[in-house]
This record gives structure tokens, C-alpha cells and sequence, in this order.
């Protein structure tokens, strides 16, 4: 097969013609085998002359197999009897003539990886070349051929992976780790170095490794790793570090069993550090335990209103729980008494990215009114609106209490002054007065006046009860039942009165026995200030078609009297009295504070043809 063979030893003549005959055959056989080997062989395998010349070397291919057409792109008729420089690019040829002098002039078997641009394209070949040498000279080259293009770019994906799992170590603080079991070597990656804190060549064996944990936690981990090296279970806890430098650190640990053959060769996992994390979820949890216990009631909503949390305060302020107030619109308490406008400009501020602050009254879910202080934030991330934060105070007690100081303050600055000026200037005038009917005129005036003081006397005294006196939350009223009886008292304490009593059939409130209290004032009222003849009162209840059917209860008093002195009406409108504008006694008042205990409200309008129309608004039951 090469040209430099050397001639076949002569046989013994003792050998018989039949042994030669025999042999020739053998090796006839074995020249077909090499024959075969060498086109179906999966390597790729080239033959090469060496050619000297004055000039040098000179290198032609003799022949190729199959495998070698494959993997270069380059037929046997292509290649036979050419030079590299004839075949391939010049920096290609430069190449593989360089590893051809090197295993020439070594004139010993060589292993050489180059990657070559080949008409089959791009390839990394690994070339083992061996000289045939002849007379100490080298005159054949035999070349072995595989293709690694696709292992080398494996190994390149494989350490370019090995390089972004190290660089995504560091970046997330994660680290891996592997327990051999038959020979307890553990083996920390660099990331899990850095998680405790060792130097770059740290090999701990098991029991320093679980020495890091902190000593509370270190049982815990010496369990888990001994169930799921014993029992194969796998673990997924959280527990304490102390890292070689004496920091204490929070890490998220996993670990589970290599099986091999039905038995636990080894444990690996991986260990993170979430101690920012941590500290942020104790932030956290410290945050909203300050906001569960709060005093105020807190919402929040996404961009477009939608609830997504209250506090408890929110909870007990509203009647509305946690359940049923996510996922809807804080209009869940809308009471109504603002107008569109109101909420427009709400909007407009917020969304504009600033703090709303203001006074409104809301409605309870069992129907009452309530004022609260309201303040809503935006809540911005990386400057734009994702949520609103809404704090709110219930204010509607301070309210009523300031309004009882601001009104009692009046009675004892204006009208028990009054009184006891006019009562004492009449006094004085019993003294020089003679004359009978002068004296019966000046006393008649005292007894008015110290009339009028018991009675606000007594106004007080009720005003104080009623602030002094809770309503029970689940209090009903039957008032159809309450008119009935007041019926028969009305015929009996004000027999000169035309007192009519409409009984609506079944009618029930939100309210105690101070509703009744609240009737018979504005009924006393209504007779006392009267300027007919004979008073028109007509008392009447009714349901009130609000958002739902039966959302409250109005409990009317009609007469046909003078009408409410001016100056009484924008006192209870405004729900202030001021220098200017301030009411005569407390019996408006006493009304009013009555409806707004129970949640409600007090209303004044004129009577169809001459009066008016005190209307008190309660919640109906909602059983």
C-alpha cells in the first residue's frame, strides 16, 4: 500500500507449495479487509506523500475514505494528487503545512486541534498524524481524522454557562453545594463561599460546614440533612448563618438525595442569602402591625380605585370587613351629601399627584352617617401613580361634642344672661312700683323668665344624658308602634292642640327610645311657639326610597304655626352656630343631636301653605 515497503521475506524451501498457497490467500484477505476498514470507519482517515525537492517538501494527498469526504465537504477526485495549497484558502493550507513539517521533521506520531474554514463549512478537527518511515526517512504521512466541532462548541456553551452561573451567583447571592457520601467530601461553590464569608480555596467537611448555622438553628439543619441522607427526603427551610467574618445572616437552604441504583450516593443543593429580604419582611410586618393597630382608618387602591386593602379601624368605622370591601370602590360609602363636583376635584388633585385633604361625611353599611377627616395620597414608583392611600379619622362624636360646647357656651353667655337681666331689672322695679297692676306685670315677667331658665335647665340636662348614654348597635324601633302610644299622650297633655298621628303599618328604625324623646320636643315645640288659635300638628313616618328600598326612615312633624324663626335654619344647615347666626333655646338642637346619634339627620322645611316641617331621617332596620 506504501511505497516504501519492504520486500517480503523468501520462504524456506522445506515449505510445501501448499503452505505458500495458503498464505498468499491470507494475505489477499486481509489487503480486503484494510480495504473495508478503511472506507467504512467512522474517523476520517487521509493518506499524504511526502515529495522532496530541491525546493523542499513538497505534500500531495494520495487518497481519502469516505468519512474524511464528509466531514471536510472535499471528494476524493477533489483532493487525490493535489497540494493543501491546491485544495484549500492560503491561510487553511499554511496551517495544515505547518503540522505536516512538524510531525515530518519529528518523525513521530503527533495530535494537533485546529479549527479549519472548510467547503463543509467552519470545523474544529483533533488530527493524529503518524509517519511511515522508510530508510529513516519520512515518506508517508497517515492522518486521523474527527470532527469535535460540535463537542468544542458544547464545551465553549458549557464554560460560558459555568461563567454566567458564577457571575449570577454573585449578582443573587447564591451559592451551591455537593456531600459526597462514600467519600464525605463536600464541595462549596465560590458563590457559597462568599455567602459565609471564606476565602476562595475553603474545603469545610460536613461538621464545619453545620458549625456556621446559628446555635439555634443548628439542630435544625443537622435533622434535615440526616432525613434526607437517611430517609432521601428533600428540605426547603429558612434559618440562620454566622459567616466566618461574625455576621449573622438569614439564608433560604435546600437539599436532596442523588440516587444512584436505588441508593444515596450523595446530597447537593443550594444556599441563598435573603437576609435584605428578611429584614424587609420584618420592616414590613412591623409596618403593618402599626396599621392593623391604628387608630384611623386606612385604604388603599390601585390606579383606578379599586380597594385592595383596609385596616380593622376601616373595618369598625365603615361596618364594611376586609372581605367585603376589596375589590370595590370607596363609593361603597357614599353617603350622597356631595355633589359630583366634589369628587371631580378630588380626583383631579390626587391624580395630579397631590394630597387631598378634607371633611365629608360618609355612610355606614348599617346606613348611618358619619363625618370623617380625610386625607388620600398618591403612591408613585419611579414617579408614576400606582396606587392611593386614604387615611381617615371619624370625627362625627368630636363633632357633636363641639358643637354641644359651642351651643351650651351660648345658652349660659346669651340667653341665661338675658333672662337674669330681665329678671333682676323687674326686681328692681318691685321696689318703687305702687301700683297693683305694675307690680302683677313686673312679677309675671320674673316668673316667665325663671320659667324659661328651668327649662333650659332641663334642655341641658337632657342635651347631657344624650351624650352621656351609648346606643346599643342592634337597637330597634318599632315606630308604628312608638306613634301609637304617643297618640294617646299627645290627646292628654295638649288637649287644646289638633294633634294628628299618621301610623304607618310596619315601619322600623335604627334607633332607642331618644327618637320618641326627639318627637315629643319638636311636638312641644311646635304648641308652644304656635300663633293660631288652635295648633295644627300632624305627625307622620314614612320609608324613604334612597339607593335601596328602605334605606331610611323619616319621622315627620308638620304645623301650622308661625314657621321657624329665620335665623334658627341656617344653624342646623350649617351644623355650627357663630356670633352671628345662633339659635334661641336648645330644643333645635336637642332634635338634632338625637338624629345624629343614631346616624341620621335633621331636616327643616316650609309647610305646604304656613309652617314648618321638622323632618328627623333615621336608618331603617336592616332585619
Amino acid at each position: 500500500m506504501t511505497t516504501g515497503e519492504k520486500p517480503a521475506k523468501q520462504p524456506d524451501p522445506a515449505v510445501s507449495s501448499d503452505r505458500r498457497t495458503r498464505s498468499d490467500q491470507e494475505c489477499s484477505t486481509t489487503l480486503e479487509e484494510y480495504e473495508t476498514i478503511f472506507d467504512t470507519v467512522d474517523d476520517a482517515v487521509f493518506l499524504l506523500d511526502v515529495d522532496r525537492t530541491a525546493g523542499g517538501r513538497t505534500y500531495r494527498y494520495r487518497r481519502v475514505n469516505p468519512a474524511y469526504e464528509t466531514i471536510t465537504g472535499l471528494t476524493d477526485t477533489e483532493i487525490c494528487g493535489r497540494t493543501p495549497a491546491e485544495i484549500f484558502s492560503t491561510e487553511t493550507a499554511v496551517a495544515v503545512t505547518e503540522r505536516y513539517d512538524a510531525c515530518v521533521e519529528q518523525a513521530a506520531t503527533i495530535d494537533d486541534e485546529t479549527t479549519l474554514s472548510l467547503p463543509a463549512g467552519e470545523r474544529t478537527l483533533e488530527t493524529k498524524l503518524t509517519p511511515t518511515v522508510v530508510n529513516e526517512t519520512v515518506d508517508q504521512l497517515v492522518g486521523i481524522v474527527r470532527d469535535v466541532t460540535e463537542q468544542k462548541r458544547k464545551e465553549c456553551n458549557l464554560e460560558r454557562n459555568r461563567a454566567l452561573l458564577e457571575k449570577a451567583e454573585q449578582l443573587a447571592a447564591v451559592g451551591g453545594w455537593e456531600l459526597d457520601l462514600r467519600s464525605d467530601d463536600l464541595r462549596w461553590t465560590d458563590g457559597t463561599r462568599e455567602i459565609f464569608e471564606v476565602g476562595a480555596d475553603y474545603e469545610p467537611t460536613l461538621s464545619e460546614a453545620l458549625e456556621f448555622y446559628h446555635p439555634d438553628d443548628r439542630d435544625q439543619i443537622r435533622s434535615f440533612v440526616e432525613t434526607c441522607r437517611d430517609g432521601g427526603e428533600p428540605y426547603d427551610v429558612v434559618l440562620r448563618i454566622i459567616t466566618a467574618a461574625g455576621n449573622e445572616r438569614w439564608v433560604h437552604t435546600v437539599g436532596e438525595p442523588v440516587v444512584d441504583g436505588g441508593e444515596t450516593v450523595a446530597l447537593r443543593g443550594a444556599v441563598r442569602d435573603i437576609t435584605a429580604q428578611k429584614e424587609r419582611e420584618q420592616e414590613l410586618q412591623l409596618f403593618q402591625k402599626a396599621v392593623e393597630q391604628a387608630g384611623h382608618g386606612i385604604v388603599i387602591t390601585d390606579r383606578g380605585g379599586t380597594i385592595e386593602y383596609v385596616n380593622p379601624a376601616y373595618e369598625r368605622d365603615s361596618g364594611y370587613t376586609h372581605t367585603e370591601a376589596i375589590g370595590r370602590n370607596p363609593r361603597l360609602v357614599k353617603s350622597g351629601k356631595h355633589d359630583e363636583t366634589f369628587y371631580e376635584a378630588l380626583w383631579e388633585t390626587i391624580c395630579s399627584g397631590e394630597v387631598w385633604e378634607h371633611e365629608l361625611i360618609n355612610r355606614r353599611k348599617s346606613g348611618e352617617l358619619y363625618h370623617v377627616e380625610q386625607t388620600i395620597a398618591p403612591i408613585t414608583d419611579d414617579d408614576e401613580i400606582t396606587h392611593f392611600v386614604a387615611i381617615e379619622s371619624d370625627v362625627t362624636e368630636q363633632r357633636l361634642r363641639g358643637q354641644r360646647l359651642s351651643v351650651l357656651n351660648r345658652i349660659l353667655r346669651h340667653n341665661i344672661r338675658n333672662g337674669m337681666n330681665v329678671i333682676q331689672g323687674n326686681a328692681t322695679r318691685l321696689r318703687t312700683l305702687s301700683d297693683d297692676d305694675e307690680r302683677d306685670e313686673a312679677l309675671s315677667a320674673i316668673e316667665e323668665q325663671a320659667a324659661e331658665l328651668c327649662k333650659i335647665s332641663d334642655n341641658a340636662a337632657a342635651v347631657r344624658d344624650l351624650f352621656q348614654r351609648d346606643r346599643h348597635p342592634d337597637a330597634i324601633c318599632d315606630v308604628g308602634a312608638m306613634l301609637s302610644r304617643l297618640a294617646i299622650d299627645f290627646d292628654d297633655d295638649y288637649p287644646d292642640a289638633d294633634i294628628t298621628v299618621t301610623t304607618p303599618e310596619t315601619v322600623t328604625a335604627q334607633a332607642d327610645d331618644r327618637l320618641e324623646t326627639a318627637i315629643r320636643t319638636a311636638v312641644d315645640n311646635a304648641v308652644t311657639h304656635t300663633d293660631r288659635p288652635v295648633p295644627e300638628i300632624t305627625v307622620s313616618a314614612t320609608p324613604v326610597d334612597g339607593p335601596a328600598m328602605g334605606d331610611w326612615v323619616d319621622v315627620s312633624i308638620a304645623d301650622n304655626g308661625p314657621g321657624i324663626p329665620p335665623q334658627e335654619r341656617p344653624m342646623v344647615e350649617r351644623e355650627a352656630e357663630t356670633q352671628l347666626v345662633h339659635g334661641t333655646g336648645l330644643e333645635l338642637w336637642h332634635i338634632y343631636w338625637i338624629a345624629k346619634s343614631f346616624g341620621g339627620e335633621m331636616r327643616i322645611t316650609d309647610n305646604d301653605l304656613r309652617g314648618s316641617i321638622v323632618t328627623i331621617r333615621v336608618p331603617a332596620a336592616t332585619t
